[in-house]
């Protein structure tokens, strides 16, 4: 098994925490593999974690590090990297494996591999990539609304905006051009109903297969378990995790917090982006931001949260932090885009609101945290809801699909 991923830890991240929780299940069920991922100055290129090899490849890629939204992940375009394409027909070649499982758009450089006739390519759609030269099918002028198109008018111009004009124009044809090859993967894995809605218009309804992302068993014991973070308040208080940028609806929430009728401090917690704003404030309504956090220390978080909010502005492709929030136990208000209101069952685990609206924001938060025995009650289905989106619940399915695409993968050894 190769698994072809545009990051991998060190790096963190939503992607990169399910690539590494699928190639360790994968181990674990029998099934020897090796992920590839793009080469890091803060990580060796040949290592092994949880019997996992680990290849860390150098590619034409390293040169575009500054388009990426932020320092810790590292860009692959949306065309085939000749450098890295010949790094993995050598792995292909050395490993000659069943099966190679692009994630990210180091698709793009797997596209061009030579695959042995055994090998089935398979790729996760973990995002709109497929289809989006931002990834997020969010128009500039409204953040809160997907995009009608895409069309090629519509596309140059929203990536020329935001990546400026020849670099948008470039990733814009070049992923116009990597759909007409598409026809060699023999399986799509999308991760939710708005991914496959938006991104696999014309592929045959027999090569998509929806799985969701899922998080490890463990979390449920890490969050009673792990001791409760020093950075947190004392007392109650609302949290969030996530990437800090104003497509998650940082903005909205620190909006709303202010608007609470309940005073409590608001902890922020994720990954810092060129657009993460100077949101840290004293006071009596404090808001708390703290980066670099062990995965272990953020279920303990969520644990101890009265709350738990994403009120994201993009279209959301599942929302993998509002499972974790749902698996501590914590009720969760969501704001209705994307895959948010196929993962919290409004009024079961939790909330959802309108996207854009700090106000509704603001009277969930309020209606959950003012009402303890709401709380219990979201809490606990959420508990139970979040097992479908484990490991243990959703790794089978992936296996099947192998087994679907190339029979010689084992099924459930």
């Amino acid at each position: 098994m190769l698994q072809v991923s545009d990051g991998y830890p060190p790096a963190v991240g939503g992607l990169e925490r399910v690539v590494e929780s699928l190639s360790k299940s994968l181990v674990e069920y029998g099934i020897p593999t090796t992920v590839a991922t793009l080469s890091r100055p803060d990580a060796p290129p040949v290592d092994e974690v949880d019997g996992v090899s680990i290849r860390r490849l150098d590619g034409l890629t390293r040169h575009l590090q500054r388009f990426a939204a932020d320092s810790g992940h590292y860009f692959h375009p949306t065309c085939p990297d000749p450098q890295l394409v010949a790094r993995l027909n050598e792995l292909v070649a050395e490993f000659r494996p069943d099966v190679v499982h692009a994630h990210g758009w180091m698709l793009n450089s797997c596209l061009s591999l030579r695959l042995p006739a055994h090998t089935a390519l398979v790729t996760t759609l973990h995002d709109y990539g497929l289809v989006c030269a931002k990834k997020t099918m969010i128009p500039l002028a409204v953040p809160d609304v997907m995009c009608a198109g895409p069309t090629m008018r519509s596309c140059l111009s929203c990536a020329g905006d935001y990546y400026g004009r020849a670099k948008g124009t470039a990733l814009t044809l070049a992923l116009r051009e990597s759909r007409r090859r598409l026809h060699r993967v023999s399986m799509f894995l999308p991760i939710s109903g708005i991914v496959s809605t938006v991104s696999l218009a014309g592929i045959p309804p027999e090569k998509i297969c929806e799985i969701p992302s899922f998080v490890e068993d463990r979390i449920f014991a890490a969050a009673r378990e792990t001791p409760r973070p020093a950075f947190l308040p004392a007392g109650e208080f609302i949290l969030f995790v996530g990437a800090l940028g104003e497509h998650k609806g940082v903005d909205l929430l620190v909006d709303a917090h202010q608007r609470m009728r309940t005073a409590l401090p608001l902890v922020l917690v994720g990954s810092a982006r060129v657009d993460t704003g100077a949101w840290e404030r004293t006071g009596d309504r404090p808001v708390i931001v703290r980066t670099g956090v062990p995965h272990d220390e953020i279920m303990a978080a969520f644990a101890a949260a009265t709350v738990a909010a994403a009120p994201s502005r993009w279209q959301e492709p599942l929302g993998l932090t509002a499972i974790e929030a749902m698996a501590a136990g914590t009720p969760v208000v969501v704001t209705r885009v994307g895959a948010l209101p196929e993962v919290v069952a409004d009024q079961v685990t939790g909330l959802v609101v309108e996207p854009g609206d700090p106000r509704a924001l603001a009277l969930a938060l309020d209606r959950i945290v003012e009402n303890r025995s709401l709380q219990r009650q979201y809490g606990r289905a959420g508990q139970q809801r979040a097992r479908l989106f484990t490991a243990s619940a959703v790794v089978p399915r992936v296996v099947a699909a192998y087994h679907s695409v190339c029979p010689t993968v084992a099924v459930g050894a």
